[in-house]
Formats: C-alpha cells, sequence, structure tokens
C-alpha cells in the first residue's frame, strides 16, 4: 500500500507518478473525505508554481545583472561579441525555420491532441491554426465544432464560437463560449478556468458555458467543485456539484446560483453515429439559432448577442413546456403566462437571401398567428404565420417594399410537432413541411434589415398571439437548398425517435 502524502500528491499534479502510484491515488480519491485534502493541495501547488516561476524569473534577471557589473569588457571585445551573438542568432533562426512554413510555436512542448473537428476553422495569434496538436497559447474557435484530447485521456469538446487558453495538459482557460469535458479516473484534476470561477474535476462529465459575464457549470455525471473568483486574488466559498446539478457564478456576485441542469444545450460526443439536430443547424452557419431554452426569462441564443426576453401576462401553466426534442420550449397561450418573445438585438439580414427553420406546435386553431416576424408598418422583411384558414402563409418584403407572399396547401394540424422551412433565394419563396417542398411562388431579393426587432410567437402590441409551442428557431442569411432542408428533417427524425 503506498502512502498518499502531500509529496505524493504533487508529484500526481505534476504529471510525475508511477502508474502505480497514479492508480493509488485515484483509489484514494473516491473516498469522499479525501477530496477536501487533495482540492486544498492542488489550489496550493498552483498558487506555489506561479510563485516560484516569478521568483526564477527575477532570480534571473538580478544574476544577469550583477554578473554585468562584475566584468567590464573593453570595447573592442564588446564589439567582437556583439558581432558573435548576431551571428549566432541568425544561425540558429535560419536552423529553426520550418521548412513547410509552419509557425515556430509549433515546437512548443505539445498540451493537447486535436481527436476530430467538425467544418472547424481555429486561429491562433490571428492565423489558421492546421496542426494535429496545440501548443501553449490562446486560440479562437471561429467556425464548427473541435474535439481535444488532454493529458490523462481528458476528452474536450468545444463548439464554436470560442475563445480559449490552452495552459498545459491538465488546465484550459475558456474566455467565452461553450465546451463539454469527459474525464476518466486517470485524468482527475483537470481543471477549466472562466473570468468567474475554477472548475476543478474529480472524474465526470461536465459542461461550461461563459458569455455576458455570467459563468455556468452542469454536471451530467461524477463530481466537480467549482471555486468563484471575487476579485483580483480574492475567491468565494467553494461548492461541489455531482450528478444533475448545475450552479450560475455571475461576475458581480460571490455566491453562486443553482439552475436547472441543460440536458439539450451542450454538445457533449462527436462520436454518436446518428445525426444530432442541432449539430446539423450549426453546420449551416446560422445567424441566429434558438433552441428556446429560457433563463431568467431570456431566450438563450447562438451567438448570445442576440439573446431576446419572454413576454409574460396571466395564465395558469409556465410560458415554456417540452420541446420536440429533450429540452423545453417556447409556449405561447394555451392557457399559460406566455406571451411570445421578442429579440431587440436581431441579427443583420442584408444579403437579399433569407431562411427561417422551425418547429411549431399548434394546441388550438389561432387563425392568423403569427411564428415569427420582423415586419412592422413599412419597415421588415420577413413574416412566417398562419393565415385567416390556418394554413402557413411565408410573407416577404422585397426591395422595392412591396409584400410577396406564399400559402401552404395543407391546414396545421393540432397537437402535432411540424417541421417548417421558409426560404427566399432572390428568385423563388418556398415553403417546405416535414422535409418536402409544400409549395412555391416567384419571389425578388428581399429588403435588408439591421435594427428591426423580431418577434417569436406574437406581433406588435400584442398581436396575432400563437396558441401552442415553437421551438427550435434558427435564422439564415442565405437560402438553404431542398437537400439541406432534406437533411435537417431526417436528423429530426432520427432524434426524435431516440428521445421517445
Amino acid at each position: 500500500m503506498i502512502s498518499v502524502n502531500d509529496e505524493l500528491i504533487d508529484r500526481f499534479l505534476d504529471g510525475d507518478a508511477s502508474s502505480d502510484e497514479a492508480a493509488e491515488v485515484i483509489a484514494w480519491l473516491e473516498l469522499p473525505e479525501n477530496i477536501e485534502r487533495y482540492a486544498r493541495r492542488a489550489e496550493l501547488h498552483a498558487d506555489l508554481r506561479r510563485s516560484l516561476r516569478r521568483r526564477s524569473i527575477q532570480s534571473s534577471a538580478v544574476t544577469a545583472c550583477e554578473d554585468g557589473r562584475s566584468v567590464m569588457p573593453s570595447r573592442q571585445m564588446l564589439a567582437i561579441g556583439a558581432i558573435a551573438l548576431v551571428t549566432a542568432a541568425c544561425l540558429l533562426i535560419a536552423l529553426m525555420l520550418p521548412r513547410n512554413g509552419r509557425d515556430l510555436n509549433t515546437s512548443l512542448p505539445v498540451l493537447a491532441t486535436v481527436v476530430s473537428e467538425i467544418d472547424a476553422v481555429l486561429t491562433k495569434s490571428d492565423s489558421n491554426w492546421q496542426e494535429p496538436e496545440l501548443t501553449a497559447g490562446e486560440y479562437q474557435l471561429q467556425q464548427g465544432l473541435l474535439h481535444l484530447q488532454f493529458d490523462g485521456g481528458v476528452m474536450v469538446y468545444v463548439e464554436a464560437p470560442a475563445r480559449f487558453d490552452a495552459v498545459s495538459g491538465k488546465r484550459l482557460v475558456l474566455h467565452s463560449g461553450r465546451l463539454s469535458a469527459n474525464v476518466p479516473p486517470e485524468g482527475i484534476g483537470f481543471t477549466v478556468e472562466t473570468p468567474e470561477a475554477e472548475v476543478v474535476d474529480f472524474g465526470t462529465e461536465f459542461s461550461v458555458e461563459v458569455q455576458n459575464a455570467t459563468s455556468e457549470v452542469h454536471v451530467f455525471n461524477g463530481l466537480v467543485r467549482v471555486q468563484p473568483r471575487t476579485g483580483e486574488n480574492e475567491t468565494a466559498m467553494a461548492v461541489d456539484l455531482r450528478t444533475s446539478q448545475a450552479v450560475r457564478i455571475d461576475k458581480f456576485s460571490p455566491e453562486p446560483v443553482g439552475i436547472s441542469l441543460a440536458t439539450d444545450r451542450f454538445i457533449r460526443n462527436f462520436d454518436e453515429p446518428k445525426r444530432n439536430y442541432a449539430r446539423t443547424v450549426k453546420q449551416l452557419s446560422p445567424v441566429a439559432f434558438y433552441r428556446m431554452g429560457m433563463r431568467d426569462k431570456g431566450l438563450a441564443a447562438e451567438p448570445p448577442q442576440h439573446t431576446g426576453i419572454v413576454l409574460t401576462g396571466d395564465g395558469v401553466r409556465p410560458p415554456h413546456a417540452s420541446g420536440v426534442f429533450k429540452g423545453g420550449s417556447m409556449r405561447v397561450r394555451a392557457n399559460s403566462t406566455g406571451r411570445g418573445g421578442r429579440v431587440d438585438a436581431p441579427p443583420q439580414l442584408d444579403t437579399g437571401n433569407f431562411s427561417l427553420v422551425v418547429f411549431v406546435y399548434l394546441e388550438q386553431a389561432a387563425p392568423g398567428a403569427a411564428v415569427a416576424t420582423n415586419i412592422l408598418g413599412d419597415d421588415g422583411s420577413f413574416r412566417l404565420s398562419l393565415d385567416e384558414s390556418g394554413r402557413m402563409r411565408a410573407t416577404v418584403r422585397n426591395r422595392d417594399g412591396e409584400l410577396q407572399s406564399v400559402v401552404s396547401d395543407e391546414v396545421m394540424q393540432l397537437a402535432t410537432w411540424r417541421h417548417v422551412v421558409m426560404t427566399a433565394d432572390g428568385e423563388t419563396l418556398r415553403i417546405s413541411e416535414n422535409g418536402n417542398l409544400s409549395v412555391s411562388t416567384p419571389c425578388e431579393m428581399i429588403a435588408g434589415s439591421e435594427s428591426e426587432t423580431i418577434w417569436f410567437g406574437t406581433m406588435s402590441e400584442g398581436r396575432g398571439l400563437w396558441n401552442g409551442r415553437i421551438d427550435e428557431l434558427a435564422m439564415f442569411d442565405k437560402a438553404l437548398s431542398d437537400q439541406d432542408v432534406a437533411d435537417l428533417y431526417q436528423a429530426a427524425v432520427e432524434e426524435m425517435a431516440r428521445t421517445k
């Protein structure tokens, strides 16, 4: 039996422990009373390393200065030395320059390996990073999805847009965006740092999201310790999160707030062979994607700058209900407090092309009800709604200011989820339902819109209220192809089958 003392814990944290010693530490951590000791040692260990690093730099500088004072070279010797140094530096640079044009920092120690990616655009120092491994530094995932492996077999899944620092094989700093981590026993101690907190793992599956000076931590399995930050060098009381628990840490509040676990917001595995609807939507690069997750009466958006608010009024049921997949949807009327949603910071739409993808569920007939629109008077460019007979109507405003519409042939069924897509490509306005083209009509390029408020489930002044649920709404500044529409619906069908 190996004794698990502070020295062994330090070697484990440094990655210097033998395989037998690492196994002993992992077994030792299965006892809850040992986790506290390990967490404190890990925090002290990190502080000591930072302190020693600073002292080493200072000591080197002082030594160099003292050496410089003790020997005063002649001008001739100084000139010769300078020439020699310049020559040596040129030779060294020539030898170090990569022959294939790779950045010099790829010679740094490897901290993580790229396992796989989906349509990923990753940059470092404003240059595309296409290497199979990550070295220390700041990265931006501008597009797509990235699957990384860190020390101990830790798997990290990053979703664009995201900005993060690779610090070591056991630490990552997430400045903004969203990631999920799957940590096996060998990876215990893996840490994700955010502006608001430090998340230390003890062998689990968890996700982290950072946006708008707020960090969220969601634990799907196992145990993590969340250490909030309250100031420059201050910390608040740490909290332990176990399976199915989640917290939000605000920049301006030291106390973590318990929230509901978001089972449908994070992409936690790229290896699933069956298609995922949200992933399929993201691969098509929407300008805004609303999964209808409601937090503090807000409609969460991707990207977050287009977040909206939920409108409420009188009613019995809440303004949310179960969605088409696992997770929630926005409920409008239907005997609820929900009166729709509003986005005051909408995405810019100025390409002349447009697509809107959404799931709708009608509980009672609602002639003229709106699904989504930014049209108000002479402003705005699109509307998806029901006509007076209960059929889907798509309306756009062209660049001459004229409104053009097309109405589907089929009346919207009650108590049934329907996948609806409206597209405008500068020549044709289409409505597709459940993966198939329903109706089309000639249409010119649509008018641009930059700041017009977008309404969900209602029009301005509370007119045209929907009567049911709205879910998984995405907008594009391009026209999706028939194949795109079919792929989206097939992904939805497969996911609905798995979640029943």
